[in-house]
């Protein structure tokens, strides 16, 4: 009797610890979370390299996004808010104040390293109470995460005291792989030089995977590229105020309050590369434009509806 307890207890044991032929085992996801607090994003400062997930829980009380970018080695963060985020800053107040002839020679004194910085992506535009979620293949190096949404012609990457950052978040990305396998995906955005394309499924109710595909890529004002932002379309949204507010350089550009709801997406990446971004969507319409000049005239608007589940 003894002998048939134990070799039982045995079996119980190993049923416990070994899973069955249905179960699978995921791998460990790599997920940075941060939060916004005020002007700053709260978090770990390191993640593995390969695919990472970043996400950003924004009750911030306002719109935010997380550009990732990648520096050049010697780049450090404060260099770029000294030599980058303030002359901007100087350059947007001479604007505001009518100055155009200052603001553009202020805008020429950019560094020649600035040429240099890798976009990587990121969880774009989303409003407050939205939680923003892209994921990237990360290689290892130095990183920031940032935003420059403005408000009362301020960017959110910019403390006016000196030594302190603003939205600029430094990561470091380390050798060790984070073991994040490549996301799934129900639909498919690819994007060329002439414009958006849902290449392949549809949105749905609840939760969506979007994978992204940049097969094209060009630079407007030697500084953003080609990427995509959802905004919500309710029957009082000025569709064409919202799909402009993105591009940064008017003096109104992605000046709060935003003209929409924003629900997320996914910030420029260089070309043939592929990126993830997740929504979370009710029935409704929606549309995607991009941070880019006259970007519906370009072909960077797409509606796209959702119906009721």
């Amino acid at each position: 009797m003894k002998q048939i307890f134990v070799v039982a207890a045995v079996a119980l044991l190993l049923s416990t610890c070994s899973p069955t032929p249905s179960q699978t085992v995921q791998p460990e996801a790599n997920v940075l979370e941060l939060e916004v607090q005020g002007m700053s994003f709260i978090g770990p400062d390191t993640i593995g390299s390969g695919w990472t997930t970043i996400r950003v829980l924004n009750s911030g009380g306002m719109t935010h996004h997380a550009l990732v970018y990648r520096l050049p080695d010697g780049i450090t963060a404060e260099m770029v808010d000294e030599q980058v985020v303030r002359p901007i800053q100087m350059s947007l107040t001479a604007a505001i104040a009518g100055d155009n002839e200052k603001a553009a020679q202020i805008a020429a004194t950019m560094p020649e390293w600035v040429s240099k910085l890798t976009w990587l992506g990121g969880p774009g535009m989303m409003s407050d109470g939205v939680t923003g979620e892209a994921t990237m293949y990360l290689e290892p190096g130095n990183y920031l995460v940032e935003c420059y949404v403005k408000t009362n012609g301020v960017q959110h990457n910019f403390n006016p005291e000196p030594g302190k950052l603003g939205m600029v978040f430094p990561l470091t990305v380390v050798a060790e792989e984070g073991g994040m396998a490549e996301p799934d995906a129900n639909v498919t955005l690819t994007m060329t030089n002439s414009g958006y394309e849902i290449s392949d499924g549809a949105f749905v109710p609840g939760e969506n995977s979007v994978r992204v595909r940049f097969e094209e890529q060009r630079l407007y004002n030697n500084f953003v590229g080609h990427d995509a932002h959802v905004f919500r379309i309710e029957e009082d949204t000025d569709v064409e105020a919202a799909a402009r507010w993105p591009d940064f350089f008017p003096i109104d550009g992605q000046q709060t309050p935003a003209p929409a709801k924003f629900v997320g997406g996914i910030h420029d990446m260089p070309q043939g590369t592929t990126g993830y971004f997740k929504l979370n969507l009710k029935p409704g319409d929606y549309g995607i434009t991009a941070e880019i000049p006259d970007a519906k005239e370009k072909g960077f608007f797409k509606r796209f509806s959702v119906k009721g589940g």
